[in-house]
């Protein structure tokens, strides 16, 4: 019990037992795969945190390569659906690989940040968008970013997104796929097209409207229980959560992620490890703009970009791969609290 630090075990225990509480009310046929993929997280969590953090990072080139390899898979094994190819099959489940890669590559760019061949990482993020995966490009990217801003000036990374931001806004007509497009048309007035591109949205925001303070009650919310609400247990779970628990239930979740958020931020600052630091700070960036995203998605303030909510979206591959990200992590509190004798800890 002395290895956990419970500042993120109780956040993270919290968040995953609220979203298995939200998949039995709404979707019970995904409810006994997700303990199944908890478990595997859980068992891939403790593993990764008795290894010291050093260890990762000294494989960190071997871990780009590995991340490139999974990123072909789909490609070359994968499954077509939806209009990309993201998911290998593994028996009754699939496993979306652009997930697994997101730990992996923080690792890397923590270790290589002072080298040159950290510009690598522009590949699997080419790779990823082009499955096409526009969510986790975005989410990765913006761990990368906040590991950036941290090594160098927060003037010459502003700069340089500045002038990624005008070469992508300039070049979107010719990248974007349509439904990208229809997203962005979407967000600005999704009544533009309420029965196709806007109807996640509206729906979304019905939802969340119609819960109140206190919620309709579990299994009795309409938009998830008769279906009008699209991916209703994975992208739009929070809407779905809005509607059975109310206010009250997505403020205590906001509040949870919260303190968990929190406590990447207080061990990035208390660490003396440049590679731990810039890796917690990484994950600190992609969690949030993570969770933003998709909230405000599901409240009609962000595009919908097919995002999905950390331990409470039902997805196997998301939450293998939050454990092994919080495995990480876990390891670098344990060598720091470890090596210090601070009151802090």
């Amino acid at each position: 019990m002395k290895r956990i630090d419970w500042w993120l075990a109780l956040p993270i225990v919290l968040l995953s037992c609220l979203g298995l509480l939200i998949l039995r009310s709404t979707a019970p046929e995904v409810f006994g795969y997700q303990i199944g993929f908890m478990i595997l997280g859980i068992m891939i969590w403790t593993a990764i945190s008795f290894v010291d953090h050093k260890i990762f990072m000294a494989f960190g080139v071997w871990g780009y390569e590995l991340s490139v390899l999974l990123l072909l898979l789909p490609v070359i094994f994968g499954l077509y659906i939806r209009g990309s190819y993201r998911w290998i099959s593994l028996g009754p489940v699939l496993l979306q690989t652009s997930e697994i890669v997101k730990p992996i590559l923080l690792v890397f760019v923590a270790m290589a940040i002072r080298k040159w061949y950290v510009v690598l990482v522009v590949i699997p993020l080419f790779m990823i968008w082009y499955q096409p995966d526009l969510g986790s490009t975005l989410v990765l990217t913006a761990g990368i970013v906040t590991m950036l801003v941290s090594k160098y000036s927060l003037k010459k990374v502003f700069l340089l997104a500045g002038l990624a931001a005008i070469i992508l806004g300039l070049s979107a007509q010719l990248f974007l796929h349509d439904y990208q497009k229809d997203r962005l048309k979407t967000f600005i007035n999704p009544y533009t097209d309420p029965l196709k591109s806007g109807y996640h949205v509206i729906q979304s925001v019905i939802a969340v409207g119609s819960g109140g303070m206190w919620g309709r009650g579990l299994g009795r919310g309409t938009q998830s229980q008769l279906r009008f609400l699209p991916e209703h247990h994975t992208d739009f779970i929070f809407a779905t959560m809005a509607e059975e628990l109310g206010f009250a239930g997505s403020f205590l979740t906001l509040v949870i992620y919260y303190v968990m958020l929190w406590r990447l931020y207080a061990l990035s600052k208390l660490t003396q490890d440049l590679e731990a630091k810039l890796y917690l700070q990484g994950v600190l960036g992609m969690l949030t703009f993570q969770i933003f995203v998709n909230i405000g998605m599901n409240i009609g303030i962000a595009p919908v970009t097919g995002i999905t909510l950390p331990f409470l979206s039902y997805g196997g591959s998301s939450l293998v791969s939050l454990m092994i990200t919080f495995g990480m992590v876990q390891s670098i509190w344990y060598n720091m609290s470890h090596a210090s004798s601070s009151s802090d800890w």
